[in-house]
């Protein structure tokens, strides 16, 4: 009983020892730098793109209070990650403060492009304006597609 208490424990240490350089990564908020964004990931962000039962991709948005850039991305995923098809991004700097309608000050779009991976980044001025952010993914062989579109100006 002894010898195999001992295995044990040498499986254990070894166990151990192997987990310990393991890094294990939780899900959390992405990374800006990864898509050329900088500053940090609103709240709310990212906004699903999806139809017909399947998510197509997010559309991230993040905002640099030190430069006071707003920032966008829309990521595609799943079995639409790595498939050539129309991905796009869009986001406008508003003339309102307040949410609701939005009158386009400027505007940054990547827009009916083939990608395979995310369409993107785009960025507007944003500090005391409200943005407005609209994307869209289509299937590889252009006959579905999911959108997203925050109607009017947003995140102010």
């Amino acid at each position: 009983m002894p010898g195999i208490i001992r295995r044990f424990a040498g499986a254990a240490a070894v166990l151990a020892t192997v987990a310990g350089g393991l890094t294990f990564a939780a899900a959390g908020p992405a990374s800006a730098s990864g898509w050329g964004c900088s500053g940090s990931e609103v709240s709310g962000s990212p906004y699903t793109l999806a139809s017909g039962g399947s998510v197509y991709s997010y559309a991230h948005l993040f905002y640099d209070s030190s430069t006071g850039r707003n920032c966008a991305v829309n990521v595609k995923v799943g079995r639409f990650s790595g498939v050539a098809s129309y991905t796009d991004v869009e986001l406008d700097e508003c003339a309102e403060d307040t949410p609701g309608t939005c009158t386009p000050l400027t505007k940054d779009q990547d827009w009916k492009t083939t990608y395979q991976y995310y369409a993107g980044p785009v960025s507007v001025p944003g500090r005391g304006h409200c943005v407005r952010l609209s994307a869209e993914t289509d299937d590889s062989i252009g006959e579905w597609y999911a959108t997203y579109d925050s109607g009017g100006g947003f995140h102010c």
